[in-house]
């Protein structure tokens, strides 16, 4: 019986494929019709793949419960927009190359009326590249500050804390590294100077404006060569462990009780905190950018990781791709800023259609405490190179008075790549998950030309 056989429609916007003799718990799927089925040529429904992907995050030992959200699409070994809870084992690939990636958000001074000088605001891009190396590989540039060996020891284990930073504006100031003794791989460890560095592929900084005129700056990137590297070694040594080919390292787990299991945890955790610092440090270079330009100041708002895993209520919880969302009361937001209201959601939606800022609903709950991490690709990197035209994004580009870095527009970064952010959003507060607060139109976009 095929999955569209099998799937079972329980709500508006929540689906569940039960589960099969290889699957130990069901998964719930949190999709509207039009995402899950299509709508014409322009539209294509979900790709055949992910219902595979589903299927292997159910399957793995010590699953307890799976969630996917509306933006999946085919990753590696589960699909990008899953969410999956066990008990006792680490699953690598559900956190994926790289660990600790994530959002922050800054919140400024200055109104679209500020910033309308195209000359100040290509001034401003000019002035942040000039601060934090931008594209895949780099590590410096001219004034990035500077992170000698003994700060860096203490990003490593403590994040955002090593910074001075508290967690009124992190989803954690830090991630616990139960063992700091744990060698580091000599890879991880050459990359250190990419901290405060923003990466490529689709990292970015970008300066947006809210429905009301506010101008505010998101940022993503994550733990960079650091992170990669820590995830490779465990891949390659979690598949030698369970006898697994090489082209079967998406499918490790790690019981984490094994000599394994807690090497990985304390490295996910260093790096998860490497990730933290990095958006912090490269958030800091935002603001003293505006300040230099605009005259504006800028503040973090929140930073959140959508690819970690992350111990809740005595269970891992590992999203891939997927935003944490905690309601109001939620116990793990007891004596924040946020108790009452609940943190702050950062969706990124593509650089031409713009993002969002939601906050959870009660409803939540049934999505184990989670949302997208962003609408969600629709072109591989490769198909939109083929099929998109280049001079025609950047009259699109140019229309939406939208700035980049770059001479031309990456046509694998641009708005076609990407699911409808509409449609990704209405499908999230249909299912009850959150409610969308604010959406930003993007004016200036950093990205890496890779």
């Amino acid at each position: 019986m095929s999955w569209t056989q099998r799937l079972e429609k329980i709500a508006e916007g929540h689906y569940v494929l039960p589960k099969t003799k290889t699957m130990r718990v069901d998964a719930h799927l949190f999709l509207s019709d039009k995402l899950l089925w299509g709508e014409g040529p322009e539209l294509p429904g979900l790709e055949e793949g992910v219902f595979d992907q589903v299927v292997n995050a159910a399957s793995f030992p010590g699953v307890t419960r799976v969630a996917v959200t509306p933006d999946c699409h085919v990753g590696y070994g589960v699909p990008i927009g899953t969410v999956v809870e066990t008990e006792g084992i680490l699953l690598p690939t559900a956190a994926g190359y790289d660990i600790g990636c994530g959002m922050v958000q800054l919140k400024t001074t200055l109104t679209a009326e500020d910033v309308a000088d195209k000359v100040k605001r290509r001034r401003w891009i000019e002035e942040v590249t000039s601060r934090i190396a931008v594209g895949v590989g780099a590590s410096r540039v001219q004034k990035q500050r500077r992170i000698d060996s003994r700060t860096f020891a203490e990003v490593v284990r403590h994040g955002a804390k090593a910074l001075g930073r508290n967690a009124s504006v992190t989803e954690r100031n830090f991630i616990p590294v139960e063992d700091d003794r744990v060698d580091i791989p000599e890879r991880a460890y050459e990359k250190r100077d990419q901290l405060g560095s923003l990466g490529g592929g689709n990292h970015f900084t970008e300066m947006q404006v809210d429905e009301e005129g506010r101008v505010w700056v998101m940022l993503h990137t994550g733990s960079r060569g650091f992170g990669w590297n820590i995830a490779k070694h465990y891949f390659v040594e979690g598949a030698a462990e369970l006898g697994l080919s090489k082209r079967s390292e998406d499918f490790i787990w790690l019981d984490a009780a094994s000599r394994l299991g807690k090497e990985y945890w304390n490295l996910h955790n260093m790096a998860a905190n490497f990730a933290v610092a990095n958006r912090l440090i490269i958030g800091e270079a935002v603001c003293a950018a505006l300040e230099e330009v605009f005259g504006g100041t800028a503040d973090i708002y929140y930073e959140i990781s959508h690819n970690l895993i992350q111990k809740e209520s005595g269970k891992f919880v590992a999203r891939k791709g997927a935003t944490r969302a905690f309601p109001g009361g939620h116990p793990g937001l007891k004596g924040t800023p946020w108790e009452k209201s609940g943190h702050p959601i950062l969706i990124p939606g593509s650089m031409e259609t713009g993002s969002a800022i939601l906050f959870a609903e009660k409803g939540a709950e049934q999505s184990i405490y989670s949302v997208n991490h962003g609408a969600g690709r629709r072109l591989s990197r490769g198909e939109a190179r083929r099929v998109l035209n280049q001079s025609e994004t950047d009259k699109r580009m140019a229309k939406a008075d939208i700035l980049l870095n770059t001479r031309t527009t990456p046509l694998d970064e641009s708005g076609p790549c990407y699911k409808n952010l509409d449609d990704v959003l209405d499908t999230v507060e249909m299912a009850g998950l959150a409610k969308v607060v604010h959406r930003l139109k993007p004016i200036a976009c950093i990205k890496g030309a890779d």
